[in-house]
């Protein structure tokens, strides 16, 4: 078989997929540290060449992995956002997916958690997930944007509050994972509440 998907085959995708999802059960299940190319390779019932063949190490693996969980979290909530007829209801269409993805997708939350909290820095420079914090920013203030052009929203600085936002939304998951039976709904509520007040006119 030699179907190719970019400048990889069908099998080498397949393959690459594979080894991330092995990564993030590994690191939901046993942490940052315990996630060695050696335990993922096992995971995977594969070599750790294999892996290096795909990934060339473990920063660049766990690099994919933030990738793939973006893009999850992405696929969810852009659809919901952008079927919303007003910014109003974008703000609040972002809150409840954001909600819902830490809801129906708790290992990929905790692997990126993990991810977040322990993951080295790079020879001084960003983290692995810094890239992603930014364009997760970008993208807020780009609901935000929307709701200041129709008026709905009040004059403020949108990085301002798109960081502001974001935290309250990060905060969610950091208190989920030790208390995974926390009432999400009656959450998403009370944020969408504290968000349209912050935010309207």
């Amino acid at each position: 078989m030699n179907v190719t998907s970019g400048s990889r085959t069908f099998v080498e995708e397949a393959r690459r997929a594979q080894i991330i999802g092995c990564a993030i059960d590994v690191l939901a299940d046993e942490g940052y540290a315990q996630a060695t190319m050696a335990r993922i390779a096992k995971q995977a019932k594969i070599s750790a060449g294999v892996i290096s063949y795909h990934f060339g190490g473990k920063a660049q693996l766990i690099k994919a992995v933030v990738s793939e969980v973006a893009r999850m979290a992405t696929d969810m909530m852009v659809p919901r956002i952008l079927a919303q007829p007003t910014a109003t209801e974008g703000l609040r269409a972002y809150v409840e997916s954001n909600l819902d993805f830490m809801r129906q997708h708790r290992k990929p939350l905790l692997a990126l958690m993990e991810i977040i909290t322990h993951a080295p820095r790079e020879s001084g420079g960003p983290g692995p997930y810094d890239k992603q914090a930014e364009i997760a920013i970008t993208d807020l203030e780009k609901v935000l944007e929307w709701g200041q052009r129709t008026g709905e929203f009040r004059d403020f600085d949108r990085h301002t509050m798109a960081v502001a936002l974001r935290g309250m939304i990060d905060a969610v998951a950091e208190h989920l994972i030790p208390h995974p039976g926390w009432d999400l709904d009656l959450l998403a509520r009370e944020l969408v509440t504290t968000l349209t007040l912050a935010t309207r006119r």
